[in-house]
């Protein structure tokens, strides 16, 4: 039998590369309409939104996941819809709660929090979609919990085409002619793509729940809303921490920009290019990790469940392995066409700059994000806080002491070394834990040979072509990078990096 976790894999990656996609789309075109100082303004309304998802949703959603996946191997199919009532109502009552908070005081939260006024109407806009999104959270968690990942990636890649389409429309509306009311509209558009995929999530849970329990018999509930908080309560406490140190950075790093002696405008300009330019890319290929992460919680709860040490050992040194040499390749293409990139994608050079300069945080990143789903899994995410926390005060120390003299450089500096030292504690944490990693000549010597060698051939090909041909630049960077990645896939079969084992059961 094909493994469960490979096709929910396969099915998430796949759409979240398409919306990934969409989405450097709909970030040019935003790039263009609003400029990079109201890039900039719409990033820092984020925040704010991370902190109340942390509250309404992100706890609850993987407490779900687990209990889901925990209750369905016992064959407990009307406890799992019992479960889904509570924990909606528990995550639309918070959401709820919050949307008023943030609705009626966003001035001051604008003007004193993210010290840009500016910001005001935009997160009044934003705070609408709590809701929607908490029942969002909850569907997304059960189907996760149930591996099975159609309805989540669709509901993800429809968020997004309508979004995308809405603010594209939008802004050719004379009312928003100008990039303040632009930036409005970008805040517009993602809080009716949430509800858009709100609509569709709830229509194919309410049909799935109906064919369910058709025939389920009663069973016993109590003490389920005292294990959901039990759950839910130290992840939101433990995500929330995070989330609260993020938007501390978010905010600091303009205010430290200005002190190097940027003017406000330069400095929210490097932030929107920082933020909404050379991030994303980095981010682009974590879609594969990423979608890995999010079934890995449940697929180590189980295995642990039923004490299979030999299944869980092997789940999570292939996690590691492909999370590693996705990022190794990752890094390999951003390092070499990162100024390229930036200058075709978004016609800026300092983009490219900071892409390359960043490409190192891929392996870092990818690797980080597929342990912590699995320390959770594990029943421990005090563990993962740990390393989250230590991580993040470093990066708000480089960035208070050392960004007023080193300027933007300095954020940099300050994302490499925190998720280095993030990422080395996940490590020792797994190997404790799991008693187990995989031979480093296959997740990281043989795989960055793989990776770094040929991409300064190809990289010299994509100049070659540039220079020879009347070929976009675009063009000729998807189809350079293309050649290079079935080249890499290619060297990983051959030297059995990548094997038929590790795709069976």
């Amino acid at each position: 039998m094909k493994n469960a976790i490979l096709k929910g894999t396969i099915l998430l990656t796949v759409t979240g590369l398409i919306t990934r996609i969409l989405g450097f789309y709909y970030r040019i075109c935003l790039a263009d309409a609003l400029g990079a100082e109201y890039l900039g303004i719409y990033q820092l309304v984020f925040p704010v939104y991370g902190i109340c998802y942390t509250l309404y949703a992100s706890g609850i959603q993987t407490a779900v996941s687990k209990l889901v996946a925990e209750e369905n191997s016992k064959g407990n199919v009307t406890l799992t819809s019992c479960l889904m009532r509570r924990s909606m109502l528990l995550a639309f009552g918070i959401s709820l709660v919050l949307s008023i908070l943030v609705y009626f005081g966003a001035a001051p939260c604008a003007r004193y929090f993210l010290m840009e006024p500016r910001a005001t109407d935009s997160l009044r806009i934003l705070s609408l979609v709590f809701p929607f999104c908490a029942v969002t959270a909850c569907i997304n968690g059960y189907y996760i919990g149930c591996k099975k990942t159609a309805v989540p990636a669709y509901t993800q890649l429809l968020e997004q085409v309508v979004r995308i389409g809405l603010v594209l429309y939008l802004v050719t509306l004379p009312s928003f002619s100008n990039e303040e009311s632009r930036c409005l509209a970008a805040v517009i558009g993602l809080v009716l793509g949430e509800v858009a995929s709100n609509i569709f999530n709830s229509i194919a849970y309410r049909m799935h729940r109906t064919k369910l329990l058709r025939h389920a018999s009663p069973c016993e509930t109590a003490g389920l809303t005292r294990r959901l908080l039990a759950l839910s309560v130290p992840l939101s406490l433990n995500r929330l921490i995070i989330n609260i140190l993020h938007s501390v950075e978010s905010v600091f790093i303009p205010g430290m920009l200005r002190l190097s002696g940027l003017t406000n405008s330069d400095a929210l300009s490097l932030y929107g290019i920082l933020n909404g330019m050379a991030i994303p890319f980095i981010l682009f290929p974590s879609a594969i990790p990423g979608a890995l992460s999010v079934l890995l919680l449940p697929a180590v709860s189980e295995n642990l469940d039923e004490k299979n040490r030999p299944r869980l050992q092997q789940c999570v040194g292939n996690a590691v392995k492909y999370s590693v040499v996705i990022g190794l390749f990752s890094t390999a293409v951003f390092f070499y066409f990162g100024r390229d990139i930036g200058t075709a994608v978004y016609h800026n050079a300092l983009a490219g700059d900071y892409i390359r300069i960043l490409s190192p945080l891929c392996p870092l990143l990818y690797l980080s994000t597929t342990l912590s789903s699995v320390i959770n899994g594990l029943g421990k995410p005090h563990l993962s806080f740990f390393t989250t926390v230590a991580g993040l005060l470093v990066r708000l120390a480089i960035i208070v002491f050392i960004v007023p003299e080193t300027g933007i450089y300095g954020v940099l500096i300050s994302l490499l070394v925190s998720q280095l030292i993030s990422t080395l504690f996940d490590i020792l944490l797994v190997i404790k834990y799991c008693k187990a990693f995989p031979p480093i000549s296959q997740w990281l010597i043989f795989p960055a040979l793989f990776a770094f060698v040929p991409a300064q051939l190809f990289v010299l090909l994509y100049r070659f072509l540039l220079s020879e041909t009347s070929l976009s630049s675009i063009l000729l960077l998807l189809l350079t990078c293309g050649l290079y990645c079935a080249f890499f896939i290619a060297l990983l079969f051959f030297g059995k990096i990548i094997r038929k084992e590790d795709w069976r059961e």
